[in-house]
Formats: C-alpha cells, sequence, structure tokens
C-alpha cells in the first residue's frame, strides 16, 4: 500500500534530493544486460496440507446503534491527581488509572521509519471484494495471542507490536507466537514512540517465556524528566546488555515489514479490507478520560465520545468487525489485562474509531526458519528463464502451477481445498489472489497471476537488488502485491 509522505514543511532544500532521487529511479537506465539466473528447482510440486476446518461462524454481538449506547462511567475524582509517567496523561479504564503514552502530533509511530510501499496500483491488481463477510473474528481463527497488561508503563506501542508480531507469525504457521513485549520495548524505550518501528523493523524477537514483562524495569529504562525527582523504580537505566544478546540467540520470529496505510485507507473501509484477509490492524487513538466498556458480557464496547480528551494516545490492535444492520463496529485487542472488557478484548463503533484514529498500520513478521533452506524469501536480485517463474518462498525457478500461479514453498493448491474466492497454501485458507496478467504502463512491472500468487517481471529500476536488465520476483496469496520496503522487495497485500 503506497505511503503518502508530507513535503510541504520540508522546503525547497529538504525536498530537492527527494526530486533528484525519483528522477534518478525513473531515468533511462545503461544496458547491464541479464540478471543472475536462480537454480532450477524441478522436482514435482508438493501438495498443500488438509486446510483446518473453518473456524465457526461468530456469534452477532448484541451491539446498539451509536444513539442508544449507554454512557461511559465516571472516572474518579481525584484521576487527575494520579501518577503521571512521563507526558501522557491518565485514563479510567473501569479498573484503574493507566497513563498514556506521548503522541507528537497526534501520533505515535509517526513515519520516519521506512513502511511498505507497493508497487502495483490496487486499481491495477487486487482481489475480489464481493465474499468479505459480514463479521470477522479473529479470536475464532485462532490466531490471537496472549491478552497482556501493560499496567502504569506507558509502553502501549511495545505491547501492540508483540500482539500484532503473534498474529503475523499465526498466519505463516497457524499457531500464535508469544513475542517477548520486553525486549521490544528495551530498543526504544520512550513514552514519545516514534523509534518503536524503526528500532524493531528487520530484527528478531525472542519468546515472552524468555524475558517476561516486568512493569518496574519498564519504567525505569524512561528517560529523567529534567526538574522531576526519579520515581521510585529510577529513571535512565540501561536495559541489561547480557540479557539482550542471550535472547538474540533464541529467536522466534523476524519482524519483517510495515505497511501505513495511507490517506485514503486509514479508514473503516481500509482496515475492514486488511481483517477480512486475515490481518490485524494496529491503530492508535486520542482517548477520552474514560476509556471503560460497558454492555452486556461478550457485547461489550466502548461507549462513543466527542471532544473530552487527554493528552497522548493509545496503541490498540483491532482484530474484527461486525456488520449489523445498522451499525459497523470493530473489536479491539487492548493492553489492559483480561478485566477489561470481556477478557481484554471490547467493541468500538466504526464512527467513533474513524473520529479519534491518527494512525493505521499492519505489521508482518515470519517465524524464525530453522533448517537449511538458506534461500528461503529471497526476491527481485535474480531471473528465470521462460517459463519458469521463482518460487514465492525460496527462491527457486520452478514451473508455474496448473492455475497458473507461482509455487510457494514448493506447493501448487488444489482448487478444491476451499470455498470460491480463497486458496490453501500452508493449511489454511485464505483471500486467493485474482487470475490476471497485465502490465503497469507507468512503471513497465508486468505480472501473471493465478489463486496461489503472482509473478512478476521487473525493470531493473523498480527492483533496489537487481544487477540485469530485469528481474523477476513471486508474491503468495493473500499478500500478492508486490512491494519495496527500503532497498529490499517483499509482498504485501
Amino acid at each position: 500500500m503506497d505511503r503518502l509522505t508530507r513535503w510541504v514543511a520540508l522546503g525547497v532544500i529538504a525536498f530537492a534530493p527527494a526530486c533528484e532521487a525519483i528522477r534518478d529511479r525513473f531515468a533511462p537506465q545503461e544496458d547491464a544486460g541479464p540478471a543472475p539466473v536462480a537454480p532450477r528447482e524441478m522436482a514435482a510440486a508438493k501438495i498443500p496440507p488438509n486446510p483446518k476446518p473453518a473456524p465457526p461462524v461468530p456469534p452477532l454481538p448484541d451491539l446498539p446503534v451509536l444513539e442508544q449506547q449507554e454512557k461511559a462511567p465516571s472516572s474518579p475524582s481525584n484521576l487527575r491527581s494520579a501518577f503521571v509517567v512521563g507526558c501522557g496523561g491518565v485514563v479510567w479504564n473501569g479498573n484503574q488509572a493507566v497513563s498514556l503514552s506521548c503522541a507528537q502530533n497526534g501520533v505515535l509511530f509517526g513515519r520516519e521509519a521506512k513502511g511498505a510501499r507497493a508497487l502495483v496500483s490496487a486499481k491495477l491488481l487486487d482481489a475480489d471484494r464481493t465474499a468479505i463477510p459480514a463479521i470477522v473474528d479473529h479470536r475464532f481463527v485462532g490466531f490471537e495471542g496472549p491478552v497482556r497488561d501493560q499496567r502504569s508503563a506507558p509502553s502501549c506501542t511495545a505491547f501492540a507490536l508483540a500482539a500484532a508480531v503473534d498474529q503475523a507469525v499465526a498466519r505463516w504457521t497457524g499457531k500464535p507466537s508469544n513475542a517477548s513485549v520486553m525486549e521490544i520495548w528495551s530498543r526504544y524505550h520512550e513514552p514519545y514512540a516514534q523509534k518503536a518501528i524503526g528500532e524493531n523493523l528487520t530484527k528478531t524477537v525472542s519468546s515472552e517465556t524468555s524475558w517476561p514483562f516486568d512493569e518496574r524495569t519498564a519504567k525505569g529504562w524512561l528517560p529523567c524528566e529534567n526538574g522531576v525527582k526519579a520515581p521510585p523504580e529510577g529513571c535512565g537505566l540501561a536495559p541489561d546488555a547480557k540479557r539482550i544478546a542471550k535472547l538474540a540467540a533464541e529467536p522466534v520470529a523476524t519482524f519483517t515489514d510495515v505497511t501505513y496505510l495511507d490517506e485514503g485507507d486509514a479508514n473503516a473501509e481500509g482496515i475492514k479490507s486488511h481483517l477480512s484477509i486475515g490481518e490485524d490492524v494496529i491503530v492508535t487513538m486520542d482517548l477520552a478520560e474514560t476509556f471503560a466498556p460497558v454492555g452486556r458480557a461478550g457485547a461489550r464496547y466502548v461507549p462513543h465520545w466527542t471532544k473530552e480528551k487527554v493528552e497522548g494516545g493509545h496503541a490498540v490492535l483491532v482484530v474484527g468487525y461486525v456488520n449489523l444492520p445498522k451499525a459497523l463496529y470493530f473489536l479491539l485487542h487492548n493492553s489492559w489485562g483480561k478485566n477489561w472488557g470481556d477478557s481484554g478484548y471490547a467493541w468500538i463503533h466504526s464512527e467513533t474509531l474513524e473520529k479519534h484514529l491518527k494512525e493505521a498500520l499492519v505489521v508482518d513478521a515470519e517465524p524464525v526458519v530453522l533448517d537449511t533452506a538458506k534461500q528461503r524469501r529471497v526476491r527481485g536480485a535474480f531471473t528465470c528463464e521462460a517459463p519458469l517463474v521463482p518460487d514465492s518462498m525460496r527462491g527457486t525457478c520452478t514451473p508455474v502451477c496448473p492455475d497458473g500461479s507461482p509455487r510457494s514453498d514448493g506447493v501448487c493448491a488444489l482448487a478444491t481445498h476451499c470455498p470460491a474466492g480463497q486458496v490453501n497454501l500452508t493449511g489454511v485458507c485464505v483471500v486467493a489472489a485474482p487470475k490476471a496478467k497485465g502490465t503497469d504502463p507507468k512503471t513497465g512491472i508486468s505480472w501473471a497471476c493465478g489463486p496461489g500468487g503472482c509473478a512478476y517481471d521487473l525493470p531493473r529500476k523498480m527492483a533496489p537488488d537487481c544487477k540485469g536488465n530485469t528481474c523477476k520476483a513471486s508474491c503468495p496469496a493473500p499478500i500478492f502485491r508486490i512491494a519495496t520496503t527500503g532497498d529490499d522487495l517483499t509482498c504485501v497485500r
């Protein structure tokens, strides 16, 4: 998905290098000759494991239209005197006061870290959206990781990232990881969380069992404030370097990509689109002084609020939605413990979410591969001799699958495994890629897709690592669109 960069405030001097970079990218390239040819893998394709039985259809929650919502419970009269960590405000969550992270210009993650940028527009290549279900609840798929509790530490960004990594790993393996919040938080540990993505992107994450969350230690890493007495747990303390080194040798996942939803997609419909293909979405919001769910058990929701808010912001995971006859609600996976809402989850009306939404992003992470397949997930530095195309996982040249898809880790899908519009590559039915061929006249990128994914021909100027005139790459369903993240090729929805 394309990122929109706001250049106006940068001025002419700062803008010039960007213009030169764009000019160089699309300028005529010298003849570089053919790219290296990847190894062939001509053995017969594997058949994917039988898909797991479809999860039960979630029950429709008993949620009201916006005008009939209950009022939010009142916060304690002494809430504003509660101890505030850092510069953020304090929110009543129905059980306790919670310190918010500081928000710069209303956002937490920012855009300093480079996110993935799709190279082919969704207008040219996109999945069939007609079969989007009326209700999606990733809890029923079994992809959600544990509900955690940040307590009074203003580290919601680390908790949201850990929960997103858990769910992203489940999209590969069918089972969520249990990523260490402490390891993620140790890399930036500031209530201003602009570094949260940049300090974790492309790095591995260990298990929560290796480094469980410790509230006192997490708060002790926060920077000291000038003229403010240090709290009991201390401030400005350095994370344990030996422990960090030990965890680096025990990884369970790699934080591979982040896709920022741009202004045209950071809304209810854009978030629904990602949820419908199995992805959770991190959102950051302004909050009211009370953010406590109400309603019946199994259908607890956060009441709508308008003007009242506190300083700072909160990051939380969106893990589902429900289209009711007169209302659209989204399901939140929070980091305030199981006593909040329905065991850590609560619904929020789409109008409430859109009104207070500041950022939306999708995290991708992959399980650490402990085998000898050294070339897995290699994209874009090579080519294949026709009619072979790259395996979307292994980086080897293989025959095209009977349905027109590239192989994915040696697998070709079977049409009988999943309902129309879905495909099985790993034992889980996911949204299929469209059966399509085409070329983007602006970039010269061409593609050939089947339900299992898309194979791409990329001119040298569009593939950062390509050493020849053109290179090839493949992407599996449901992340079948080719993209760049920094100087690397990746795949996004």
